[in-house]
């Protein structure tokens, strides 16, 4: 079943999200729901990476990740319950985000490059994931939301705020409010 998207200003999102403590059919069937509703948000020039279920008003620390970022047609998603970074590189890299309960806002954010991070599967087995780039900068993200911290929390200068032009291409905040008085004039 499709959810909405609990978006800013909303409160919940600031929610601190409670571990799981058995994963059963409800978590399952919860996380198939995440997925549809990432699925159905996607459009032609964005696609969601993955989702917290804090996301959708649910505070438990559950996520679901693409498994593919590099084809945006990609369907397969990997659960992840109580996903917890154990280890982070002293390398950060500047980049980048978005997020689906921040519509048409994007932002340049410095994390670690590389994690390593300890979850359950949704059959609740027990994993562990060493990761760099693109994943480890989405798995930050989520787990971000689950302890009520949204990536516009790590941008202290307004310079680094984005929105998307008609034509897919991003311009700094300033430059789209510009755009629309113009527009509104």
């Amino acid at each position: 079943m499709i959810k909405k998207i609990v978006t800013i200003p909303n409160k919940i999102l600031r929610t601190k999200s409670k571990r799981i403590g058995y994963v059963d059919d409800s978590i399952r069937n919860l996380a198939n729901d995440m997925i549809a509703t990432t699925l159905d948000w996607d459009h032609d020039s964005e696609f969601g990476a993955a989702l917290a279920a804090i996301q959708v008003g649910e505070p438990l620390k559950l996520t679901v990740v693409r498994n593919d970022f590099d084809d945006p047609k990609s369907k397969e998603f990997t659960t992840l319950v109580n996903p917890e970074i154990v280890k982070v590189s002293a390398e950060m890299i500047s980049d980048i985000e978005g997020c689906l309960s921040v519509p048409g806002v994007y932002g340049r954010v410095k994390r670690p490059l590389k994690v390593k991070i300890k979850a359950q599967d949704a059959n609740g087995a027990p994993i562990r994931l060493s990761i760099e780039g693109f994943a480890a900068r989405v798995l930050q993200h989520e787990i971000d939301h689950m302890n009520g911290v949204i990536f516009l929390d790590h941008i202290k200068d307004s310079s680094q705020l984005f929105s998307i032009d008609k034509n897919g291409s991003l311009m700094p905040v300033a430059q789209a409010k510009k755009d629309d008085i113009k527009k509104h004039k």
